[in-house]
Formats: structure tokens, C-alpha cells, sequence
């Protein structure tokens, strides 16, 4: 099963944002996980990573005092950009630097090494997704 994270930490722990007052849509995969012992993939981008353990920012988003959305840390297997470069072309990749202006907010600069061919592959999987339109929000 997959389910998408809006943060991950050092540690390799993901977590979601819960705004729904029944818990969304990670209830009914945390449910799959534990009920039928499904495995849990977590596709998470590498602008989603954040510095401090999922679990002390899970204990300040859910403070009964606290504002805005919920975060429930969950289990499951991470998988970057890193990831799916290693899986797609065999090369290792490692992050370098992140962000930008002028289009390049979020954006992650990877540093791949491998042979010539699996960096050639992993340059051409690149730039096959590099120029995805932008999400317009009607």
C-alpha cells in the first residue's frame, strides 16, 4: 500500500497532516497495515524532510491547546527521489543542496555516481520529469 507523508525525519519516521476531525485517509491505511499486516510505503519528496524527530513535533501539533492540522507519525518504508533513482537505473544518489528561485523552489540537486551508463539513465529519468507542469489550483 502506498500513502504520501508530509514529513520525514533523520531517523528514517514519516508523518502526515491530519486535518480531517475522523482522521483522513491514513486512518484506513494505518488500519490496512495493522488489520491485514499490509506493507506500508511512504512516497515522500526530499523538500519534506524536517530536522527534529516526527514524534516530539506529532506531541506539538496534537497539544490540546495547539492550532491547525494534526500529525500522526507512521509506519512504513520511506522512498525519495534517492530511492526511486537507485531502484530505476541501479545508480546511488545522495542530495547535495535543495531549493531556488524562479522555478526551482523545491527543487532537490542530486549528486549520482555509478557507471556511465546508470548515470546517463539517471540524467535521462531526470529530465523526463523535470519539466512537469506546475499544479494550478482552479
Amino acid at each position: 500500500m502506498l500513502k504520501g507523508a508530509n514529513a520525514f525525519d533523520p531517523r528514517g519516521q514519516a508523518a502526515v497532516q491530519i486535518g480531517h476531525p475522523q482522521g483522513g485517509t491514513v486512518l484506513a491505511a494505518i488500519t490496512a497495515v495493522f488489520g491485514r499486516r499490509v506493507k506500508l510505503i511512504v512516497p515522500v519528496g526530499l523538500e519534506k524532510r524536517v530536522f527534529e524527530d516526527v514524534n516530539v513535533l506529532a506531541e506539538r501539533c496534537n497539544a490540546p491547546e495547539a492550532k491547525g492540522p494534526r500529525l500522526l507519525p507512521m509506519p512504513g518504508r520511506i522512498f525519495t527521489e534517492l530511492d526511486a533513482i537507485k531502484l530505476m537505473t541501479g545508480a546511488e544518489a545522495c542530495l547535495i543542496a535543495a531549493g531556488g528561485i524562479s522555478g526551482a523552489e523545491g527543487s532537490a540537486w542530486l549528486g549520482i555516481t555509478g557507471s556511465e551508463e546508470q548515470i546517463q539513465a539517471s540524467a535521462d529519468l531526470i529530465r523526463s520529469v523535470a519539466d512537469e507542469p506546475p499544479c494550478r489550483v482552479w
